[in-house]
């Protein structure tokens, strides 16, 4: 079968299974989020208030005032054929001084409004940020980047939405409508009443249309989210997608994701305007009709002036505006909510590494370690059998290890259970006699340094991601971290030095220079415990040579754990394991491994070009 049919298959698979798997949002995640929203006025009460009240109390100024002034006036020359402008100039004064009132408290509004959303969207913001940079490892190994950055944007940009909504939809109709029902209750209660009837029948119908949207709504979100999503996926690894020349094949898939998403709004937005729409119309036509023709009957029973027909049927046309906001305002409430909800519904799990509520701070005077016991199974199905079963490992205050094996050992494992990125079944790993389950991740993490295999750098100057280590350091300190690395020698070439950009995960850079700045960084921090993931994996011989001076000096007066398939940038280490299957196979140095004949001296075999007979 060619390879861009199976590819296809294998998305409509996928795309199958998501659909299976798909949630819409909770009433949890609603609740979160107008918890959240409602936080912000909160924090402002009398601008809420007044941003709220005064567009109304504007608006109520500017459509509805003015029919009482001009009724007066007609009024005026019905009843006195002589009448002129001095008759009438104090109404005309009246009307434009209302009407600029009503512009001025616009105004007054709008600026408050906008205080609160600027404030409101910022605050939102950062708490987006705050939450999701304290969810644990596997959270982002199970999201795209560019779905959460969509979602997290839309959590905050939706309060504004949500806010203009409440202020310019919901109170700019009803508190009007309100004044208007007031107005004519002094005529007579059945005007009124008939209009109100009119309009508590619009919403009975509307509504229920509109909640059928929902899940159209949720699907189209969701889609929109899963075209993001591909689209970030793709531009994040267009190496890959260059190197095995499948521009064409990606396309075909995005497309098929926007299509997904073509469709999906099409159905939502043709529902609204078959369905709705429809409806509505001949409901807002027919009560204006009502409306009209009240006004000329109770002219006649009520003796109501011609001024006052004019008032009855400028309300009636004002009011029911409000049929056609129903949709409107639900719609945008919908939205606004529903979107922001997406962000909320990914945090409503509990992250699976969680500080303890008594946690304290780690303290390291002697960074020895130790893991008793400790039981670990990246599955959580009771019959899948653990990874790591009752492992053991003691390191000693200032012994460097190396970690050794195949692939799929669990050496990796092993340093994201000392980082708490995962955390263990049973058992304890401790750090100066302290166990790490009970002290605050952050301390936990200040106490190591880390180098992974793949070091990703910030798009910001090479200066700035070697000092993100140790935000104290001097600028001396920062340059001597960088020459121990051996990463003075390639910067000091650049045009822009330690001031140059590194693009975006350090791309600019080759994998050698990143893995220098990564060292420099390490260095910097100063910790009594080491980490080096294959630190020099993507080193050439003559770096790495220059490199281990630079790692001599970083492990000093250290705890170290030096991960490595390259033997030789580990053979001089206190000790070095070797594991397999998640379990420790061999534990010694280089010398007393060598003699063993096992599966170190195999692999140092490989390496070294040797037949074990030699």
């Amino acid at each position: 079968m060619p390879l861009k049919s199976t590819q296809k298959n294998k998305t409509s698979d996928k795309k199958a299974e998501n659909k299976k798997n798909e949630k819409l949002i909770t009433k949890e995640a609603v609740k979160q989020v107008l918890f959240d929203y409602v936080g912000q006025y909160k924090k402002y009460p009398w601008q809420t208030t007044l941003g709220i009240l005064l567009p109304a109390l504007g608006t109520i100024c500017v459509l509805y005032v003015p029919p009482l002034v001009i009724a007066k006036i007609i009024d005026t020359f019905n009843t006195n054929a002589r009448a002129s402008l001095n008759d009438v100039y104090l109404y005309i004064f009246a009307f434009g001084g209302v009407w600029l009132l009503g512009e001025a408290l616009w105004r007054i509004g709008m600026h408050l409004m906008i205080n609160i959303e600027a404030n409101g969207v910022a605050n939102l913001m950062k708490e987006s940020f705050k939450r999701l940079a304290h969810r644990d490892y596997d959270f982002y190994a199970n999201n795209f980047v560019g779905t959460l950055t969509k979602k997290a944007l839309s959590f905050s940009s939706k309060f504004e939405h949500f806010t203009d909504t409440l202020s310019f939809n919901v109170f700019n109709n009803l508190l009007p409508a309100l004044f208007a029902v007031l107005v004519l209750w002094q005529y007579s209660p059945i005007i009124p009443t008939i209009l109100v009837a009119c309009l508590i029948a619009a919403v009975a119908i509307g509504i229920p249309i509109v909640r059928k949207r929902s899940k159209l709504v949720a699907e189209r979100h969701d889609a929109g989210s899963k075209v993001s999503g591909r689209l970030s996926d793709a531009m994040t690894n267009i190496l890959a997608i260059k190197s095995f020349a499948k521009e064409d094949v990606e396309h075909d898939i995005y497309a098929e994701y926007v299509e997904k998403s073509r469709v999906t709004f099409k159905k939502a937005a043709d529902y609204q305007n078959l369905r709705f729409d429809t409806v509505i119309s001949p409901i807002y036509v027919a009560t204006n009709v009502i409306g009209l023709i009240a006004a000329v009957f109770f002219a006649n029973t009520l003796s109501l002036s011609s001024g006052m027909i004019l008032v009855v049927f400028s309300y009636y046309s004002s009011v029911t505006r409000i049929f056609w906001d129903i949709n409107r305002t639900y719609r945008n409430i919908e939205s606004s909510i529903g979107e922001a909800a997406e962000f909320t519904q990914m945090l409503l799990a509990p992250a699976n590494v969680l500080d303890m509520p008594e946690a304290t701070e780690l303290t390291v005077k002697n960074p020895s370690l130790h893991f008793k016991n400790v039981s670990f199974s990246y599955s959580t199905k009771k019959d899948v059998p653990l990874f790591l079963d009752n492992f053991n490992l003691n390191i000693n205050s200032n012994q460097k290890i190396g970690l050794v094996g195949p692939s799929g050992g669990g050496k990796t494992t092993i340093t994201k259970l000392l980082l708490r990125f995962i955390n263990i079944k049973d058992g304890s790993i401790t750090i100066d006699r302290q166990d790490i389950s009970k002290v605050t991740q952050t301390s936990l993490r200040s106490a190591i340094a880390y180098v992974p295999q793949d070091p990703l750098l910030f798009h910001r100057s090479l200066f700035e991601n070697i000092a993100y280590s140790n935000e104290q350091a001097t600028k001396k300190e920062v340059l001597e971290a960088a020459k121990l690395a051996r990463a003075d020698e390639f910067i000091s070439k650049l045009p822009h030095g330690y001031d140059t950009l590194v693009g975006e995960r350090g791309i600019k850079l080759s994998g050698g220079q990143r893995q220098r700045v990564a060292i420099a960084r390490a260095i910097l921090k100063k910790a009594p415990i080491l980490i080096l993931d294959e630190a020099t994996s993507a080193l050439d011989s003559e770096s790495e040579k220059y490199i281990k001076e630079g790692l001599h000096e970083l492990m000093k007066n250290k705890t170290a754990i030096v991960i490595a398939h390259r033997l030789s940038t580990i053979r001089h280490l206190d000790r070095i394991i070797v594991l397999d299957d998640g379990k420790i196979v061999q534990d010694g140095s280089h010398e007393e491994l060598i003699k063993e004949k096992g599966m170190y001296a195999m692999l140092w075999g490989h390496q070294s070009g040797e037949f074990l007979t030699e």
